[in-house]
């Protein structure tokens, strides 16, 4: 009989795998010696993988960060498929086979280590606990082993997730609002001076970009919070246009606007939703933002919604297409493509329509249709 399944199609790595009892004879093979008891003294997730990236083994780090009460309920899955990851069900051979694995840092580093190298790296990945959403950072390291005449990697697993969340955000906040804080010191300074006669148009300026510093501190807090579950939305009825209206308002006389139209579809339905109106907005300025960063002065983006049975949908569009590798990673969190820790945008975009607004976000990106970025919300959420 043969010892793997099989074979299967794959976007990135091998889709093939051992049959149930040749992991059950590996993991025999490490609990019969020593390394099981040395393992299980490290605070660090250890995991041993056989050569087709199976877990055939898992210390007691490892398995109670994955929730298990039994290491032998993860043995034969792979790194994704026990960490949740939510690609796995995208390729058809599971962790490691779909598209987005080619960017993962834990898939190349294993791979490395099949062919003998010692390799280490990052990995970003979304999952579900429970139902909620939720991102990992970890750092990841793979070390070749063989014994007993068999090939297998020591996996060991950080998780970074605090440390980079705290990185990026000091990095963002403090890039953002300084920013911010010297385009206000800078007119000010002008003002003070006296080198202008009229002061109306420098004045509406600083006010806008008052706002402006306000809104992103505000921002900053309320992803924190989200992050760790102590946001508290706040539901009440808004009209939808007037959502859309706000928000264009908000945009078009800043400086990301960069000489484009924002165009609101005057179709909207009238009747109100009971939603966060300052949550949702959140959601589709970021939405707006993403799309005039990714335009060019005379381009138009549109903004719209429209009923569906007991749900409402925004949509921010424009004539841009986003590239593949763009689109593969669009919703993890700190991707961006405007350099490292930049991005937490699109990724707050799901945090707080999924886990606080009860909805849903995602996109289209084609060339004959550009970018649509859509906020689905129901129009009486269930209170939780």
């Amino acid at each position: 009989m043969s010892h793997m399944l099989q074979k299967l199609t794959s976007n990135f790595a091998p889709a093939e795998r051992a049959h149930r009892d040749v992991v059950l004879a590996q993991y025999q093979t490490f609990i019969g010696t020593h390394c099981r008891a040395f393992f299980d003294t490290l605070p660090t997730m250890i995991l041993a993988l056989n050569s087709y990236r199976q877990v055939v083994f898992a210390n007691r780090a490892a398995v109670e960060f994955l929730g298990q009460s039994d290491l032998e309920q993860v043995l034969g899955e792979r790194p994704g498929e026990v960490l949740g990851c939510i690609n796995v069900s995208a390729g058809p051979g599971g962790c490691g086979t779909a598209r987005p694995c080619r960017n993962c840092g834990m898939i190349h580093a294993i791979l490395a280590a099949i062919d003998g190298a010692t390799a280490e790296g990052e990995c970003r990945l979304l999952r579900r606990e429970q139902s909620i959403l939720e991102g990992l950072d970890m750092h990841v390291n793979a070390t070749p082993l063989t014994f007993d005449g068999q090939q297998y990697i020591i996996f060991a697993i950080t998780d970074i997730s605090h440390e980079t969340r705290r990185r990026s955000m000091e990095h963002i906040f403090f890039h953002d609002v300084l920013n911010l804080a010297g385009g206000i010191n800078g007119l000010i300074e002008i003002l003070l001076e006296g080198k202008i006669d009229g002061h109306d148009a420098e004045l509406s300026v600083l006010h806008s970009a008052s706002k402006t510093l306000v809104d992103e501190i505000i921002a900053q807090r309320e992803l924190l919070a989200a992050e760790s579950n102590e946001l508290k939305p706040e539901f009440a009825p808004v009209v939808a246009r007037e959502v859309l209206q706000q928000i264009k308002g908000l945009y078009e006389s800043s400086n990301v606007c960069q000489g484009q139209r924002i165009q609101v579809d005057e179709r909207c339905p009238e009747a109100p939703i009971v939603t966060d109106g300052r949550l949702a907005q959140r959601v589709l300025g970021n939405m707006l933002k993403n799309a005039l960063e990714a335009g060019q002065p005379g381009d138009t983006v549109s903004l719209s919604c429209r009923d569906e049975l007991d749900s409402v949908r925004f949509t921010v569009r424009n004539a841009t297409v986003m590239p593949p590798e763009v689109q593969e990673n669009i919703f993890h969190r700190r991707f961006s493509t405007k350099g490292d820790s930049r991005g937490l945008g699109t990724y707050s975009m799901l945090l707080l329509t999924e886990r606080y607004l009860g909805g849903s976000v995602g996109y289209t990106s084609t060339p004959a249709h550009g970018t649509a970025f859509y906020l689905l919300l129901p129009k009486h959420p269930e209170k939780g």
